[in-house]
């Protein structure tokens, strides 16, 4: 791919820190504004692009890095990865009867409150900018479709806040098997709601780096869309 899409990254402010510029970069990916192989520009020149040093572009892709969304590959310097590969292949080795709607919220009861629980623990500012992003609307002025994908990109979110590589690939690899059942909380406007008070008090657990909190509002918030 060209280099069109990085360069819809814009100069940040002057004082940009790396954690602004690693949110700025996921939300150009998560827009599809970039696709998966895509190699970012050279550090020198998204330096100058962007308006900052270096540095703070190395710490940013690192910090990326880390959340398993680019990988530094020997001839095509960094590039942003596909996380679609995995999920296919674990959405072909199931069979119906695992999707049954009970194996769901099984499986979101189990992982997905101590995945919570480690984000509020480990998170960076980055980390809290794209959640906060995935909070940052009116439930009444979107579609089912549009708040589902807000409600999966909010979820990815905390899995990649964990900044444990295989966290994130599971929460990936059954973002498309667990949206069969989170989309029936997302057909009414007050499911919408639901979903999205719940997961702002998530959000604020998070932010506010109390793990046992994040633990037991998203026990409380899998078991109230469970019900709708």
């Amino acid at each position: 791919m060209s280099s069109l899409g990085w360069d819809t990254l814009g100069e940040m402010p002057r004082m940009a820190t790396s954690s602004t510029i690693a949110a700025r970069i996921l939300e150009l990916a998560d827009s599809g504004a970039v696709v998966p192989g895509s190699a970012l520009p050279p550090e020198r020149d998204l330096a100058v692009q962007l308006g900052v040093s270096r540095a703070t572009i190395r710490e940013a892709i690192h910090e990326l890095t880390l959340k398993g969304v680019v990988r530094r590959r020997q001839g095509s310097g960094t590039v942003l990865l596909d996380a679609s590969a995995a999920a296919s292949s674990l959405l072909r080795d199931m069979s119906q009867a695992e999707r049954e709607a009970t194996e769901v919220i099984d499986f979101r009861s189990t992982f997905e409150p101590e995945i919570a629980g480690l984000a509020a623990g480990r998170r960076t500012e980055s980390d809290l900018l794209v959640l906060s992003h995935h909070c940052d609307f009116d439930a009444a002025g979107v579609t089912p479709e549009e708040s589902l994908e807000l409600d999966q990109r909010f979820h990815e979110a905390i899995a990649a806040a964990t900044h444990n590589h295989l966290i994130l690939a599971l929460s990936r690899a059954t973002s498309e098997w667990v949206s069969d059942f989170r989309r029936q909380s997302h057909s009414t406007p007050e499911g919408r709601t639901t979903s999205l008070d719940g997961h702002r008090a998530i959000l604020a657990a998070i932010q506010s780096g109390r793990p046992d909190h994040a633990v037991l509002l998203m026990r409380e918030h899998v078991a109230v869309v469970g019900r709708i």
